[in-house]
């Protein structure tokens, strides 16, 4: 028993000196020093940071090429409008279509939408559809403020739906002949059909109330137009009378997004970033990002009595709970690597507290701090899916009750 004690003792001395070896402040010094004090190398916790956080709203997010599409709107205390319209080009089951020019009737006219997620509290929304006088090009690259040329109104529709699934919504039968022609070179090829007809553009027309609202996940292959006909003069057989219009691909859709956020919690952050320092807010549709600045810890590694290697970069955040939107699965926490290039690490949602974690290389810090370039790593708490998602969440700031706390565990030298 009396042996042990030493042997675990050289051994805890052992794994510091080479973890010591592996990433150095100071190159030069750090085997003299060791070898000079080797009872001064000791493991440590530091908790005491000073933390500032805020919000930033965003300006621009890439809303072409995405899995989902975004469509709805919800209107929060916290953040407040948020609003998804979408911009698509159809293109029909078939081609060499030809149509009768009178002596016909529509039996039927709607649209599908495949709903694969509903996001808010739900409530009867009214969309109005319009046909748009210019195709999605595939080729582009859409942003959230980017709009197309529309035309006419084809349809206004309610949703009121709180899971996913496939639903139809009929359009008015009216306006079924924006889609039927008597040139046959307009169903010639798929992009003879996008000149004739550019697509449709789904835009909510009515903001919901406060605290209210929902925005519907879309899978854009699930987006079609259905239109069915018959002759009234007995020709049905020399035509095909049954036509689906869908989305070919994901880049061939697009989503606006509009904010309001007057009158919202997040505006005042925005106006006053020290208000960060209660509550701060991300938000999914291109709303805002959370900062998050740690100011003392470059001056704390800088110190000229002690040299330090950083071993753990731990971060938690808590999350205030909503009843009508709930919180986000997953964050990620945002950085500029060594290399310059924006690099994200994960935390998921831990449901008994309502907090995230992150923890972020070692490597990484180090070399910043050993640079003086920590603060140039412009930390951002945002959502993994901007864009792709319209969760949003308010998080507590460090004169909160439950403010964001960061851990570094280091080893002095």
């Amino acid at each position: 028993m009396q042996l042990m004690r030493p042997l675990k003792l050289f051994s805890i001395g052992l794994c510091l000196f080479i973890a010591l070896f592996s990433c150095k402040k100071d190159e030069s010094n750090i085997g003299a020093d060791i070898s000079q004090n080797p009872n001064q190398i000791a493991a440590e916790i530091n908790d005491t940071f000073h933390i500032v956080t805020y919000s930033k709203k965003l300006d621009s997010v890439i809303t072409s090429g995405k899995s989902s599409s975004m469509l709805g709107s919800i209107n929060t205390s916290e953040a407040g409008l948020s609003e998804s319209s979408i911009f698509s080009s159809l293109i029909p089951d078939s081609l060499n279509r030809t149509f009768p020019s009178s002596n016909y009737q529509i039996d039927s006219f709607y649209i599908e939408l495949e709903i694969s997620n509903v996001y808010g509290k739900n409530i009867s929304q009214e969309f109005e559809i319009y046909k748009i006088d210019e195709h999605v090009n595939e080729d582009s690259v859409y942003y959230n403020f980017d709009s197309l040329t529309v035309g006419e109104k084809i349809g206004s529709i309610f949703i009121n739906v709180e899971d996913s699934g496939v639903y139809q919504f009929n359009l008015d039968y009216s306006a079924a002949h924006h889609l039927m022609t008597s040139d046959n070179e307009d169903y010639l090829s798929n992009d003879a059909f996008k000149s004739f007809f550019g697509g449709i553009y789904i835009v909510p027309s009515t903001p919901p109330s406060i605290n209210e609202g929902a925005i519907y996940q879309l899978n854009p292959k699930g987006i079609s137009i259905h239109l069915s006909f018959s002759t009234t003069n007995g020709m049905d057989d020399i035509y095909d009378n049954n036509i689906v219009y869908s989305v070919e691909n994901e880049r061939n859709i697009f989503a606006k997004f509009h904010h309001d956020f007057n009158d919202s919690e997040v505006k005042d952050v925005f106006n006053d970033s020290t208000l960060g320092q209660q509550a701060f807010y991300v938000q999914g549709l291109s709303g805002s990002n959370g900062k998050i600045k740690f100011p003392t810890v470059q001056n704390w590694f800088n110190n000229d009595s002690s040299n330090y290697l950083v071993t753990d970069f731990d971060l938690i955040i808590y999350a205030v709970d909503n009843s009508s939107f709930t919180l986000p699965e997953q964050l990620v926490f945002t950085y500029t690597s060594s290399l310059g290039i924006r690099t994200y690490k994960s935390g998921f949602l831990n449901s008994e507290d309502n907090s995230y974690s992150f923890q972020i290389s070692n490597a990484e810090v180090n070399k910043a701090l050993e640079s003086n370039e920590f603060n140039l790593m412009d930390f951002e708490i945002s959502h993994p899916f901007p864009g792709n998602n319209p969760d949003q969440v308010k998080l507590l700031g460090v004169s909160s009750d439950s403010p964001p706390n960061l851990l570094i565990s280091y080893t002095k030298y």
